[in-house]
């Protein structure tokens, strides 16, 4: 036994006065051999018993990451003739569209580019559509936190609003609420309803993705991007897609020290389109086998 603290040590007298076992010149030789024979094998079963511990600690997360890829590439469930098409939901979607314009509720916006091979990122179903995430959302962000606290010549009112900081993905941290004067106008822009989709414009967390779903409404700024369907989808297929693509790099952000978003780069993200009752079963299969990879990782 060494003495000493910070740097124990071993005189020459402990070590000379030590007593040590003498077994014959033979049996020495014999262990010695065996001894030489079996570290090769210790050597071997840990580094696979290492590999092994590093396979079961990936497995969960791993896991996770397959069964989200089938699912957004079509291979979790069967397609179904008798569900339709992506092609004919697309269609519904963009005749809601256009309705909407001609009532004067949203503005007509300027025609996208045709979709080409080279832009889709992997293979879907020949039932399901490639589209851009602007041709089936409505789509905007919030209100500018610097903006004036209290504007007293316009109609509106102080309002609650959330900032990236309260977006986690799928849910939200209520601990810090902020309050801020919303116009009229604003107010309707800038509040999400129950199932909309909002998603982080920048920082470290760009991309993030989360479901409002509840009863009431809720303002939020501008580094928020809020997503309504034109048509009523399965928001939580599409949440699945965003957590897909910013997990697997599908999302491109711009700009290195604070990465973010734009509205652009959004608008324009060619995303899948299966037909709608695909998209229900696809949801109910991934909340079927997700948690069961969660309660593997804890």
């Amino acid at each position: 036994m060494g003495e000493g603290g910070a740097q124990p040590n071993i005189s020459k007298e402990k070590i000379v006065n030590s007593p040590i076992p003498i077994p014959p010149l033979a049996e020495q030789k014999r262990i010695v051999a065996k001894i030489e024979e079996l570290l090769p094998y210790i050597d071997r079963y840990e580094k696979a018993w290492n590999r092994l511990e590093n396979f079961n600690k990936r497995f969960p997360a791993d896991m996770q990451k397959s069964i989200l890829q089938l699912a957004i590439q079509g291979k979790l469930v069967e397609q179904r003739p008798e569900e339709g098409t992506g092609e004919a939901l697309y269609q519904q979607i963009q005749k809601e569209k256009q309705a909407l314009i001609k009532a004067g509720k949203i503005k007509k916006e300027k025609p996208l580019p045709e979709i080409t091979e080279d832009e889709i990122p992997f293979e879907i179903p020949e039932s399901w559509k490639w589209c851009y995430v602007g041709e089936l959302f409505l789509h905007n962000t919030g209100k500018a936190m610097n903006s004036s606290a209290n504007e007293p010549n316009k109609d509106g009112e102080i309002r609650k609003f959330i900032t990236t900081s309260n977006v986690y993905w799928n849910s939200f941290d209520f601990s810090t609420v902020k309050e801020m004067f919303f116009s009229k106008d604003e107010i309707l822009r800038c509040s999400a309803t129950k199932n909309d989709i909002l998603i982080c414009e920048g920082g470290a967390y760009y991309g993030r993705t989360a479901i409002w779903k509840y009863d009431y409404d809720i303002c939020f700024q501008n580094h928020i991007h809020r997503l309504r369907p034109y048509l009523p989808l399965i928001e939580e297929f599409y949440y699945y897609i965003f957590r897909f693509y910013r997990e697997n790099g599908f999302i491109k952000a711009k700009g290195t020290a604070m990465p973010g978003l734009s509205s652009i780069v959004l608008h324009q993200l060619i995303i899948p389109l299966p037909p709608l009752a695909e998209q229900k079963r696809i949801v109910a299969k991934l909340e079927e086998l997700l948690p069961l990879c969660e309660r593997l990782i804890r």
